[in-house]
Order: C-alpha cells, then structure tokens, then sequence
C-alpha cells in the first residue's frame, strides 16, 4: 500500500534569534540530499519535476518558512539519513521541535514495476510546502487540518501533473477507490482519522475536491478558476480550526454543510472518479497564472 504521510506538527521557529524572525529571503531553498541509491534517470527526472514545479507553484518563501531539506532514497538503502531525521520514512513533509524535512522514501518496487508513484510523489509533497508557504495556519497548532481539502488538493495536484507531463491517467490508476462515506459523512474527512481504507491513497478526499471544483463550473466560474480557488486562494485565507467554514463560504459562495448536504443527497453524483473527472487537456499553467 502506497504511503503518504504528511504530520501537521508543532511549528516553532527554525531560529531562535529573534532578529532574524523577520528575514523573508527572495526565494525559498529546497536542499536536495538524493542518496546513491535512486537511478541516475529517477535523478534526472526528479530535477526536471522540481523544475516544472518551481514554474507552476513556486514555494513562497517566508520568515517561518524559507527553506526545507528534501531526503530521497530507494527503500532497499533501509534509512540511510537516519542520523538526520530518525526513523521517518515513506513519503512526508514531518520533522520536530525543531525543524522540518520532506521525505521521499520510494519502494523498491516502484523502480522495478516502473510505476507512476515513483514521480507523482514529488509534486504530491512539493504542493504541501506550497501550501505552507501560503498560509501560515495550515501547520500551526490551532490552525487548520481539514484533511480533505489539504490532501485531496495535493493528491489531485500531483494527478494533474502526471496527466499534463506523462499523458497517463493517475485518477484512474491511483486515486479511483473511493469509499461510500463520501456520500455519508464527508464530514469525517475534516480529520486524518479518517486515513486508512476509507481515504486509501487520499482517492475519497481527491473526490470531494473534484466535487467542490464542479459546484463552482455549476456557478459559472470556469474550471481552471475554480481549480485555482481551491488550491491557491483557499490557502491564501490563512484560515484556522475557528474560521475555515465562514472563509469557505466567503470564497466558495457555499456553506460547507450545504457542500456535504450536496454529497449526500444521492442525486449529484455517483461515487465514481468518472463523474468528478477534470478535462484532459487542462494546464497547470493556466490554474497557476
């Protein structure tokens, strides 16, 4: 089973001099340590796709948030940074007290099966540090978890990019399992209590936010506005665990139990990708001006 972990933890400054506090760099570091392990060509297209990235969703830079290590291995290694970052494995942006890292465990058997995961990991984990970038709250300890909207909009980010880059479906391939909660309680996947076989590979929580996305079209808003909505100016509120609902309203034009009202009624949609499906031939540029 493929591993996403991204842990919302403490956050603390990265320094303890309170002077530097206020120092915004012009543009955020990631600091690559890619072990010998991974294939000179994964290397090579890792370095492309941090590239793309850096076009489409350039990490913003800010004082509590200027940099971040990225630690990649193939799994067979067994945790050859383990002197930095301890025990953390599979694939997160996790850390401590002190720091935070992204982490880019990839199985053994991605490289042998040449499976998709092996790359759509990186923009998965990348759009996090996107959304750290802009909202301050989305890590904070009273800030905002809403694990659907932060994982489903990185799962149908990364979904998004293979479509656009590789011309291979990821929606189908990995995020089509979609559980019957969704339609139930969507409320509970407000909450990573919700991980595990009823969001596996984060396919329920991709499926509302291709639900938002489609209630906006049925505003009016075209689909790559509404795309940038979700995953740009929701962000961008900054909202917290105490106000999350009103910012969605404000942006979204819809109260959020009206949108879980909309999942439940049986009529809108079926729980099948099929039904909530992006057009294929949308660009991430055009979401990302």
């Amino acid at each position: 089973m493929k591993k996403y972990f991204f842990y919302l933890v403490l956050f603390l400054s990265l320094s303890c001099n309170k002077d530097d506090d206020n120092v915004v760099p012009d543009k955020f570091k990631f600091n690559y340590n890619l072990h010998s392990s991974l294939p000179q060509d994964w290397i090579d297209e890792f370095n492309v796709i941090m590239g793309n990235l850096d076009k489409h969703i350039p990490v913003k830079p800010t004082s509590y948030f200027p940099e971040l290590d990225i630690y990649a291995w193939k799994s067979s290694a067994d945790k050859p940074y383990k002197k930095q970052i301890g025990n953390a494995d599979g694939a997160c942006i996790c850390g401590n007290s002190k720091e935070r890292y992204m982490v880019l465990e990839i199985p053994e058997s991605e490289f042998t099966y040449k499976q998709m995961h092996r790359y759509s990991v990186i923009p998965h984990e990348v759009f996090h540090a996107y959304q750290m970038g802009l909202s301050e709250n989305f890590f904070k300890p009273d800030g905002l978890e809403l694990k659907w909207m932060a994982e489903g909009g990185a799962a149908s980010f990364e979904s998004l990019y293979i479509q656009q880059y590789y011309d291979f479906n990821y929606f189908y391939d990995a995020q089509a399992n979609i559980d019957v909660a969704v339609t139930s309680t969507p409320e509970i996947y407000e909450s990573y209590d919700s991980n595990g076989p009823k969001d596996q590979n984060y396919a329920s929580s991709v499926f509302m936010v291709l639900a938002l996305v489609k209630e906006l079209q049925k505003q009016g808003v075209s689909e790559e506005k509404a795309f940038r909505m979700v995953y740009k100016d929701f962000w961008e509120k900054n909202a917290d665990k105490n106000n999350w609902k009103t910012a969605f309203k404000e942006l979204f034009n819809i109260e959020v139990n009206d949108f879980y009202n909309i999942l439940k009624d049986g009529k809108s949609y079926n729980i099948t990708i099929t039904d909530v499906m992006p057009s294929s031939n949308l660009k991430l540029e055009n979401i990302f001006l």
